[in-house]
């Protein structure tokens, strides 16, 4: 009974001196920065930022409408091996927290000993028998605690968590780019797909023009400049087929290895006539888009870590105080470890104030001082860095959106006049070739349309990504602070 009163009482002890503790440093705020009220000196180039249309689809994929997009993004999001290493990462902050969290409770263990002694014919020994050789077993519980009385413990707690939460916030920024990689490499796929038709048959209308050239040439109704200009007309359209057909393996094999598959593997891939500009295109309010992009919540949280450290660096130059506590058996014969007269017991306290450590102390606090001006200047960084990267998006939309209705344009208007000769060749009001030369014109704007349009695709996914890719109104915060 007596034992366990005194077990008590330590805890007690322990617990109440916990109580009492405080935390020493600076409480984390977050670094100070007015957002602008548009991303781009013309307003945001006339997009609507109302604050209903704020919040982007956590799918946002599923805006371009193809079923092989979606499928294709899925399946990257579930076998993608960096999203399963991140997830590893995630863990391991996790049970770092756990493990720091762990020293606030009082550390208790359990232990067995046998010794055998000699105390010679000098020293009396300890033991009734007065034997000098002995056998001496001890088994007890010990209690250790080291009470946070200046909050260092609990500054490196905080400090973790933070970095627990960047962690998962690194987490959530891989998926969205993963998932921007998938949508904008099988547009690229697909837009390659149709070029390496269109540039096919443009080879071969070449060729047929190079044909007639030459038999104009033989009959000599054309010079051999005239011959020779056909000649590279040729070339330079059969060039541009191995060009393409590489561009577009490569992206098969990009996708593939995005979608954690070998790249002989196959795969289901979008036509290009089955994915459809968003509309509208997403928005976002520049004072929430601080809160959204991944990368400044990232930054953010390691300005809170480094601004714990001060903290930790501060409760290490005051005083430290332990306590300790142990109650058990001792006897000479094993089986006699459970007389209750044969019970130990002992507690001690000590307190350690750093006196001089050659400046070791105060150097640290001052690295912790400087690595938090480190930290606040990298989120700054980060912040304009990231309203850059909307600024640039919203303009390459605005110049090559404009580019692409030229191209289309020009597209739709060259197939009209491609129409309209193959109809003349048919009939006989025109030549062969030069009904061959409005087939290769159209073919070539045909090209230029279609990567005009793939540059656009391929801006709007840039912009999903560069306004934070998909959120919901929860946080994605794994500790709260």
């Amino acid at each position: 009974m007596k034992e366990k009163l005194y077990l008590k009482s330590i805890l007690l002890m322990m617990s109440s001196i916990a109580l009492v503790s405080c935390s020493v440093g600076p409480d984390f705020r977050k670094p100070e920065m007015n957002p602008p009220t548009s991303f781009t000196r013309e307003g945001n180039l006339g997009m609507n930022l109302s604050p209903e249309k704020a919040l982007i689809d956590a799918a946002w994929w599923k805006a371009y409408g193809s079923e092989e997009i979606n499928s294709l993004v899925d399946t990257a999001l579930k076998n993608n091996p960096d999203i399963e290493s991140g997830m590893a990462n995630l863990r391991v902050a996790q049970a770092n927290v756990q493990a720091q969290q762990g020293l606030f409770f009082p550390s208790i263990g359990a232990g067995y000993s046998l010794t055998r002694q000699n105390v010679g014919p000098v020293l009396q020994s300890s033991i009734n028998s007065g034997a000098q050789i002995y056998n001496l077993n001890t088994a007890g519980l010990s209690v250790g605690f080291v009470p946070d009385i200046f909050g260092g413990n609990r500054r490196q707690v905080e400090s973790l968590k933070a970095l627990g939460n960047a962690q998962s916030y690194q987490l959530e920024a891989l998926r969205k780019t993963i998932a921007n990689n998938v949508v904008a490499v099988a547009i690229q796929e697909a837009t390659l797909r149709e070029q390496v038709k269109a540039v096919r048959d443009l080879a071969k209308a070449s060729q047929l023009q190079l044909e007639h050239a030459r038999r104009l040439r033989a009959a000599g109704y054309s010079s051999s400049i005239d011959l020779a200009v056909q000649e590279s007309l040729y070339a330079q359209s059969v060039s541009q087929v191995p060009v393409l057909e590489k561009a577009r393996e490569q992206s098969l094999n990009l996708l593939a290895v995005l979608c954690g598959k070998m790249p002989n593997e196959q795969l289901l891939l979008p036509n290009i006539d089955s994915i459809k500009l968003p509309n509208p295109l997403p928005t976002s309010i520049p004072s929430q888009f601080v809160e959204q992009r991944p990368d400044i919540k990232i930054a953010g949280e390691y300005v809170r870590a480094a601004n714990a450290q001060i903290g930790v660096a501060v409760a290490n130059m005051l005083p430290q105080i332990s306590l300790t506590g142990n109650i058990g058996n001792v006897a000479t014969l094993f089986g006699d470890l459970a007389d209750s007269a044969n019970s130990v017991w002992g507690i001690s306290g000590g307190i350690t104030q750093p006196i001089f450590q050659g400046g070791t102390l105060f150097a640290r606090k001052r690295a912790a001082e400087a690595g938090l001006d480190a930290a606040i200047g990298q989120y700054k960084s980060t912040v304009l860095s990231a309203f850059q990267n909307v600024a640039d998006t919203l303009y390459a939309i605005e110049s090559d959106g404009k580019y692409y209705q030229t191209a289309r344009e020009n597209e739709a208007a060259n197939k009209i006049i491609f129409d309209q000769s193959d109809r003349q060749l048919k009939a006989g009001y025109i030549s062969e070739a030069a009904a061959l030369l409005t087939q290769q014109t159209y073919l070539q704007a045909r090209i230029n349309s279609l990567q005009a349009y793939a540059t656009y695709l391929g801006d709007t996914t840039s912009l999903y990504q560069s306004l934070g890719g998909g959120w919901s109104v929860q946080a994605s915060t794994i500790y709260k602070q």
